[in-house]
């Protein structure tokens, strides 16, 4: 499911923006969605970014990512910019694990900047930067112990003038 999620997103794309590929996306994670689905959002990051777990037939649990060649894969790497809810950052600490072995695997890869979006906007941010850590950072969230955006409270509050205010609110908690 996760993968046809990942397909239809990039062909929808390339639909509306004259066969091009998505560079990135933005897509965000609830405990509470990757419960009732077992995941499906969390196979669709790993189908975008072209990697596939490898399960532990005992266990039942993700072993190792392995990387899709991109000859199998037959499009660019998407870069994935994930937000997570605090529910999902408290239930799943180690699927944010996986999720950003995944985004570092792939950013690590050497492949062409046109086929790995995740690659070319990484060292583009280390050129920038020079931090590697902040380079392949993709997963935002509360702080631990809080909950939300922060949203809710500056609107209740009614301490914003415009949808600048409430978008540095919300980049801000994540």
């Amino acid at each position: 499911t996760g993968q046809a999620m990942a397909e239809s997103l990039v062909e929808r794309y390339r639909r509306d923006h004259d066969g091009a590929y998505p560079r990135s996306v933005g897509l965000s994670v609830w405990g509470t969605s990757a419960m009732r689905t077992s995941g499906d959002d969390i196979a669709e990051v790993f189908a975008l970014l072209g990697v596939r777990p490898v399960w532990d037939e005992m266990s039942r649990r993700v072993a190792r990512l392995e990387v899709i060649d991109l000859d199998e894969l037959g499009r660019p790497r998407i870069d994935v910019t994930v937000r997570i809810s605090g529910f999902f950052r408290d239930a799943f600490p180690h699927v944010i694990g996986i999720l950003d072995d995944a985004i570092r695997q792939v950013a690590e890869l050497d492949e062409p900047d046109d086929q790995n979006y995740v690659r070319a906007h990484a060292q583009r941010d280390l050129a920038d930067h020079g931090d590697q850590r902040r380079s392949t950072t993709r997963i935002f969230g509360s702080k631990p112990g809080s909950y939300g955006a922060g949203i809710l409270q500056v609107i209740e509050a009614g301490n914003w003038r415009d949808d600048k205010d409430l978008a540095e609110v919300y980049t801000a908690w994540g």
